[in-house]
């Protein structure tokens, strides 16, 4: 009987074609739709659109991403498990793909009461359904990308098509939502017809992010070698995780990038719309300004990463995009020069950290292999987005309790109300300073990453002469 990773060669001699790239990469356009339009929007849509309590809005939406780290959990796991003619990832953007959409849809209808608890649940119940829907379709898909990019710089240039689509679309949905809004509602809109344009937009955004998802599973297959390799339980997983240093350190510098750029995209839009004062035009184009420069800025990392290693590339990116940060909170209203100049440099660090962490944790699943002969990729990816999601669900509770503490107005009818000045100095704290102390942990633990290039390449090396003497021993074997 022969071992079925004896069939697997990780090599760099057959790089993934360009094209293939591109359709891999262009799978994570609705994802990014999705998320990026629920990270900067959804939160000033219940307070201000729906009139959820700040806090009460911060409540549901934590609840939700507690919700969302633990289906991660348990979606990875079934991943890894799952057999089939399509593999073990693709069955998954196949059937996921249309309820996710349907989803998120869902999420911006209003029901027609105005009872505060009956929202909670309501938006509460929406939220889990739809992270639900998105990760039967997100997990597997991320989880593709040790097994299609099987080299350490291979895998960064597959993560650069994969963030350009990321940051492309982020740019798309930090943009057109407003304006999908503003065009369907008109000039002073009651706040039924707000309402009505939020669910139109809703429709329209929520059928274009079901196509990508099927460009991708037409376009990738799998290795059916890896259907035969052995599955962990998640118990067993979390075991063989903790004695990974190598992936402990790189989900270390993951969730202490991610965990912050969760918390700007969610402030953000407050401090542009009730600190600087700017308009929903404004709001747009610095949100254009900033994914744009971040899209734009992707090759500049790529060889960055290339000419040094992905640690020390990560340092430089995301110490900058923290300076610039912290520039941002402490610029004053009526500046709109520097917001500009300060957002096009806040892309080119964006661009870093969408770039760089996300590209060490496959290099980390070698070293895995390596120790254990097991494969797990999916169970990895949901380890770190089980951590990332129940830090991330607390932040944004805290921020909406913040809010209603400090005293924050909703503008439900009224869109030129002042803030308090406690609720500003709030804002400005969670847009600057608090984002760049994590990025700073994030720069400090990435001195400690052990995964330079050419002790990946040695890793290799020495996981393809196991492989040959378990292939060699499978066949000496006789077998009954």
């Amino acid at each position: 009987m022969s071992d079925p990773r004896s069939s697997i060669r990780l090599s760099a001699v057959n790089p993934l074609p360009r094209w293939r790239k591109i359709a891999y990469g262009a799978g994570d356009s609705g994802f990014s739709l999705t998320s990026t339009a629920l990270a900067l929007l959804y939160l000033f849509f219940l307070v201000n659109v729906v009139g959820l309590d700040p806090g009460w809005a911060g409540l549901a939406l934590g609840i939700g991403r507690i919700w969302d780290a633990l289906n991660d959990l348990i979606v990875g796991t079934l991943s890894d498990r799952t057999r089939s003619r399509w593999g073990r990832r693709r069955p998954y953007l196949l059937f996921g793909a249309i309820p996710f959409g349907l989803a998120f849809i869902l999420m911006w209808l209003v029901p027609p009461t105005n009872e505060q608890t009956l929202l909670l649940i309501y938006y509460t119940a929406m939220y889990i359904l739809f992270d639900t829907m998105f990760t039967l379709t997100n997990v597997p898909y991320i989880a593709l990308t040790p097994e299609i990019a099987p080299t350490y710089d291979e895998r960064t240039s597959l993560h650069s098509y994969r963030m350009a689509f990321s940051i492309g679309l982020g740019l798309v949905a930090a943009v057109a939502p407003l304006a999908i809004v503003e065009a369907i509602a008109g000039p002073n809109p009651t706040l039924a017809e707000r309402r009505s344009a939020y669910a139109a937009m809703a429709a329209i955004i929520g059928i274009l992010s079901i196509i990508p998802v099927y460009i991708t599973f037409f376009a990738i297959h799998e290795n059916p070698a890896y259907q035969g390799l052995p599955t962990p339980s998640i118990r067993q997983s979390f075991h063989i995780a903790a004695g990974n240093k190598a992936f402990l350190i790189a989900a270390g510098i993951y969730l202490l990038t991610w965990m912050p750029i969760d918390l700007i995209q969610f402030v953000l839009v407050f401090l542009l719309r009730d600190y600087f004062g700017l308009a929903a035009a404004g709001v747009d184009t610095v949100f254009a300004l900033l994914f744009g420069v971040a899209v734009l800025a992707l090759p500049l990392w790529v060889w960055f990463s290339g000419r040094w290693n992905k640690n020390r590339a990560y340092q430089m990116g995301i110490a900058f995009l923290a300076v610039v940060l912290v520039a941002m909170s402490f610029a004053q209203p009526g500046q709109s020069i520097l917001i500009v100049i300060l957002a096009i440099l806040a892309g080119i660090g964006l661009s870093a950290a969408h770039a760089i962490p996300l590209a060490m944790l496959p290099d980390t699943i070698e070293w895995d292999e390596l120790r254990t002969a097991n494969r797990q990729e999916a169970a990895y990816y949901s380890v770190v987005t089980l951590i990332q999601k129940l830090v991330g669900a607390v932040t944004i509770a805290l921020t909406g309790a913040l809010l209603a503490t400090t005293g924050y107005v909703e503008q439900t009818t009224n869109m030129n109300v002042t803030q308090p000045p406690e609720a500003i100095a709030a804002i400005r704290f969670l847009s600057g300073p608090l984002p760049a102390l994590l990025f700073a942990g994030g720069i400090v633990l990435c001195a400690f990453y052990p995964l330079t290039r050419e002790r990946h390449a040695r890793l290799m090396k020495a996981i393809e002469k196991k492989r040959a003497l378990r292939k060699r021993f499978a066949e000496e074997t006789p077998t009954e």
